[in-house]
């Protein structure tokens, strides 16, 4: 770093917070699918909204996608997805996709580089702070002369994958991608579908993907690009603890203040079930629900789940909107996988699938695509597996196979990358400090599950998440489990917001 620029940045640190530093900026806004150059046999909606950066020079590996440079790496990625770089002398942060700042309500994300780099100038303990107050679905790199890192949302929904074993890895959106770039064959796992179908496996063990010297990112740690390893930058203190009533208070603001912003600049579209979720996400947009879109998918006779169940969402759906006025859209789905070519493009995407169906339904069903709201990730804060079953204070590779398999696996494979998991992300010394049946929910159940329902869509819209936040989670994890397992939080949360939802049945049961 030349010594104006480093003594103008020491002097900046020195001063204060509240001095001004000058920031150089640029950002892209999300380009809209009339803005991709699209044909025949979807090559466009290949690693739909992904990214790849490396160390070396490379050719995008998608016609349509842009190219910069961040310090002395490169990056690619599909321009649906936004991006900003904040930089000062050596040092720079770039933001790839939407978020949201909760201390200051900025969607604007070259705004929020900024502040990040000007947090991280104080040093990464700062960031790693001021990133807990970001909400949303991205991936945050910063780096300077010296050194270089990332990590994703807080839940990991806009994946990382990486090779392993390099000093100066390659780091992507997809891990097939990551694959095809360094060439890596099958792993241990090489088929998702099969390890579900005699492991009852939700997801992929650990950290493991389908290819061999590739892996996930998981929430909550970052990946030094520089050195190859990975760092843990959360928990980073004991777990809280306050009332329900507390964490109501603290919580109900942030997730309203990202729903006013959000609506003063995307389209939003609600996904609307039967579920707890579902209704607490209802009751929070009751102050934009005229500017909303909802949905529902009907996926009865596409090979999907069971008919009660689906004919249970589409019922309770459509008289919530009755009720309430809602501009409500059933969106039949026709078959579980589309036709090709996008069905080959949506494989390479992601091995491991869910409904590739929906997504195929909801490009043929609206051409002109908003920004999802999602209501998953909530049970992070419903204490999902202690509500079922008593669980260890102390969780150990074996433990977590059995949460992975239904209690099915005996696999010594499944149990490695277990322990693989537990070593490259710290988990013991993170267990010290919070719930490990916590953890483990929020880094792999959601992390490694949920992640690829959201690449599987990606190639219909981007998805936005309210409570995806590490200042989020840590509010709501620190209500007492009772309330957690009762739902307390939320159920007030409804209820302070738009009580009168409630009066419809939640998964059958009357809570009003």
């Amino acid at each position: 770093m030349p010594r104006p620029v480093r003594d103008r940045l020491l002097s900046w640190i020195r001063s204060g917070p509240s001095a001004p530093l000058d920031v150089d900026t640029w950002s892209s806004r999300a380009a809209s699918e009339d803005d991709v150059p699209q044909d025949g046999d979807c090559a466009d909606l290949l690693w739909a909204r992904g990214f790849l950066l490396t160390a070396e020079a490379h050719r995008p590996p998608v016609a349509h996608w842009r190219q910069e440079r961040l310090g002395d790496r490169w990056l690619s990625w599909d321009p649906r997805t936004p991006i900003a770089v904040a930089s000062a002398g050596a040092a720079w942060v770039a933001v790839l996709g939407r978020a949201i700042d909760l201390e200051s309500w900025s969607t604007d994300t070259a705004a929020i580089a900024a502040e990040l780099l000007r947090s991280r100038l104080r040093g990464r303990d700062a960031l790693q702070g001021r990133l807990d107050a970001l909400s949303g679905r991205y991936a945050v790199f910063d780096g300077d002369e010296r050194s270089a890192f990332v990590q994703t949302d807080a839940a990991g929904m806009r994946a990382v994958f990486y090779e392993t074993g390099a000093s100066a890895p390659c780091a992507a959106s997809h891990a097939g991608l990551v694959a095809e770039h360094i060439g890596a064959g099958p792993s241990v796992f090489p088929d998702p579908e099969l390890l579900r179908a005699t492991e009852r496996a939700y997801a992929l063990p650990g950290r493991a993907t389908t290819f061999a010297g590739v892996v996930m990112l998981t929430p909550n740690t970052e990946l030094d690009l520089v050195r190859g390893r990975v760092g843990r930058c959360f928990p980073r203190e004991p777990q809280e603890q306050r009332t329900a009533g507390e964490v109501v208070d603290a919580v109900l603001p942030l997730l309203g203040g990202q729903l006013a912003a959000l609506t003063a600049t995307e389209r939003l579209e609600v996904s609307l079930t039967a579920g707890l979720d579902s209704r607490t996400t209802l009751a929070l947009t009751r102050p934009f629900a005229d500017r909303l879109m909802y949905f529902t998918y009907d996926t009865v006779g596409s090979g999907g789940p069971s008919r009660r169940g689906v004919e249970h969402d589409v019922a309770v759906a459509v008289e919530l909107a009755g009720r309430f006025g809602l501009d409500h859209h059933r969106i039949e789905v026709k078959g579980r996988t589309p036709a090709e070519p996008l069905r080959s493009v949506m494989e390479r995407n992601s091995p491991r699938r869910s409904h590739p169906g929906l997504a195929a339904a909801h490009r043929g069903y609206e051409p002109e695509r908003g920004l999802h709201l999602r209501s998953n990730l909530y049970e992070i804060g419903r204490a999902f597996y202690r509500a079922r079953r008593e669980q260890p204070q102390v969780l150990k590779p074996g433990h977590m196979a059995k949460l992975l398999t239904k209690k099915t696996s005996q696999s010594p494979e499944i149990r490695a990358a277990f322990a693989e998991y537990v070593e490259a992300t710290d988990f013991d010394r993170a267990q010290r400090l919070y719930d490990p049946i916590d953890l483990f929910y929020w880094e792999h159940r959601s992390g490694m599950w949920l992640n690829a329902h959201l690449t599987e869509s990606d190639v219909a819209f981007d998805t936005f998440i309210l409570v995806n936040s590490r200042l989020v989670y840590r509010l709501l994890l620190s209500a007492p489990l009772e309330d957690r397992i009762a739902g307390t939080v939320f159920l007030e949360l409804i209820r302070r917001s738009w009580p009168e939802v409630l009066e419809v049945p939640v998964n059958g049961e009357l809570l009003a």
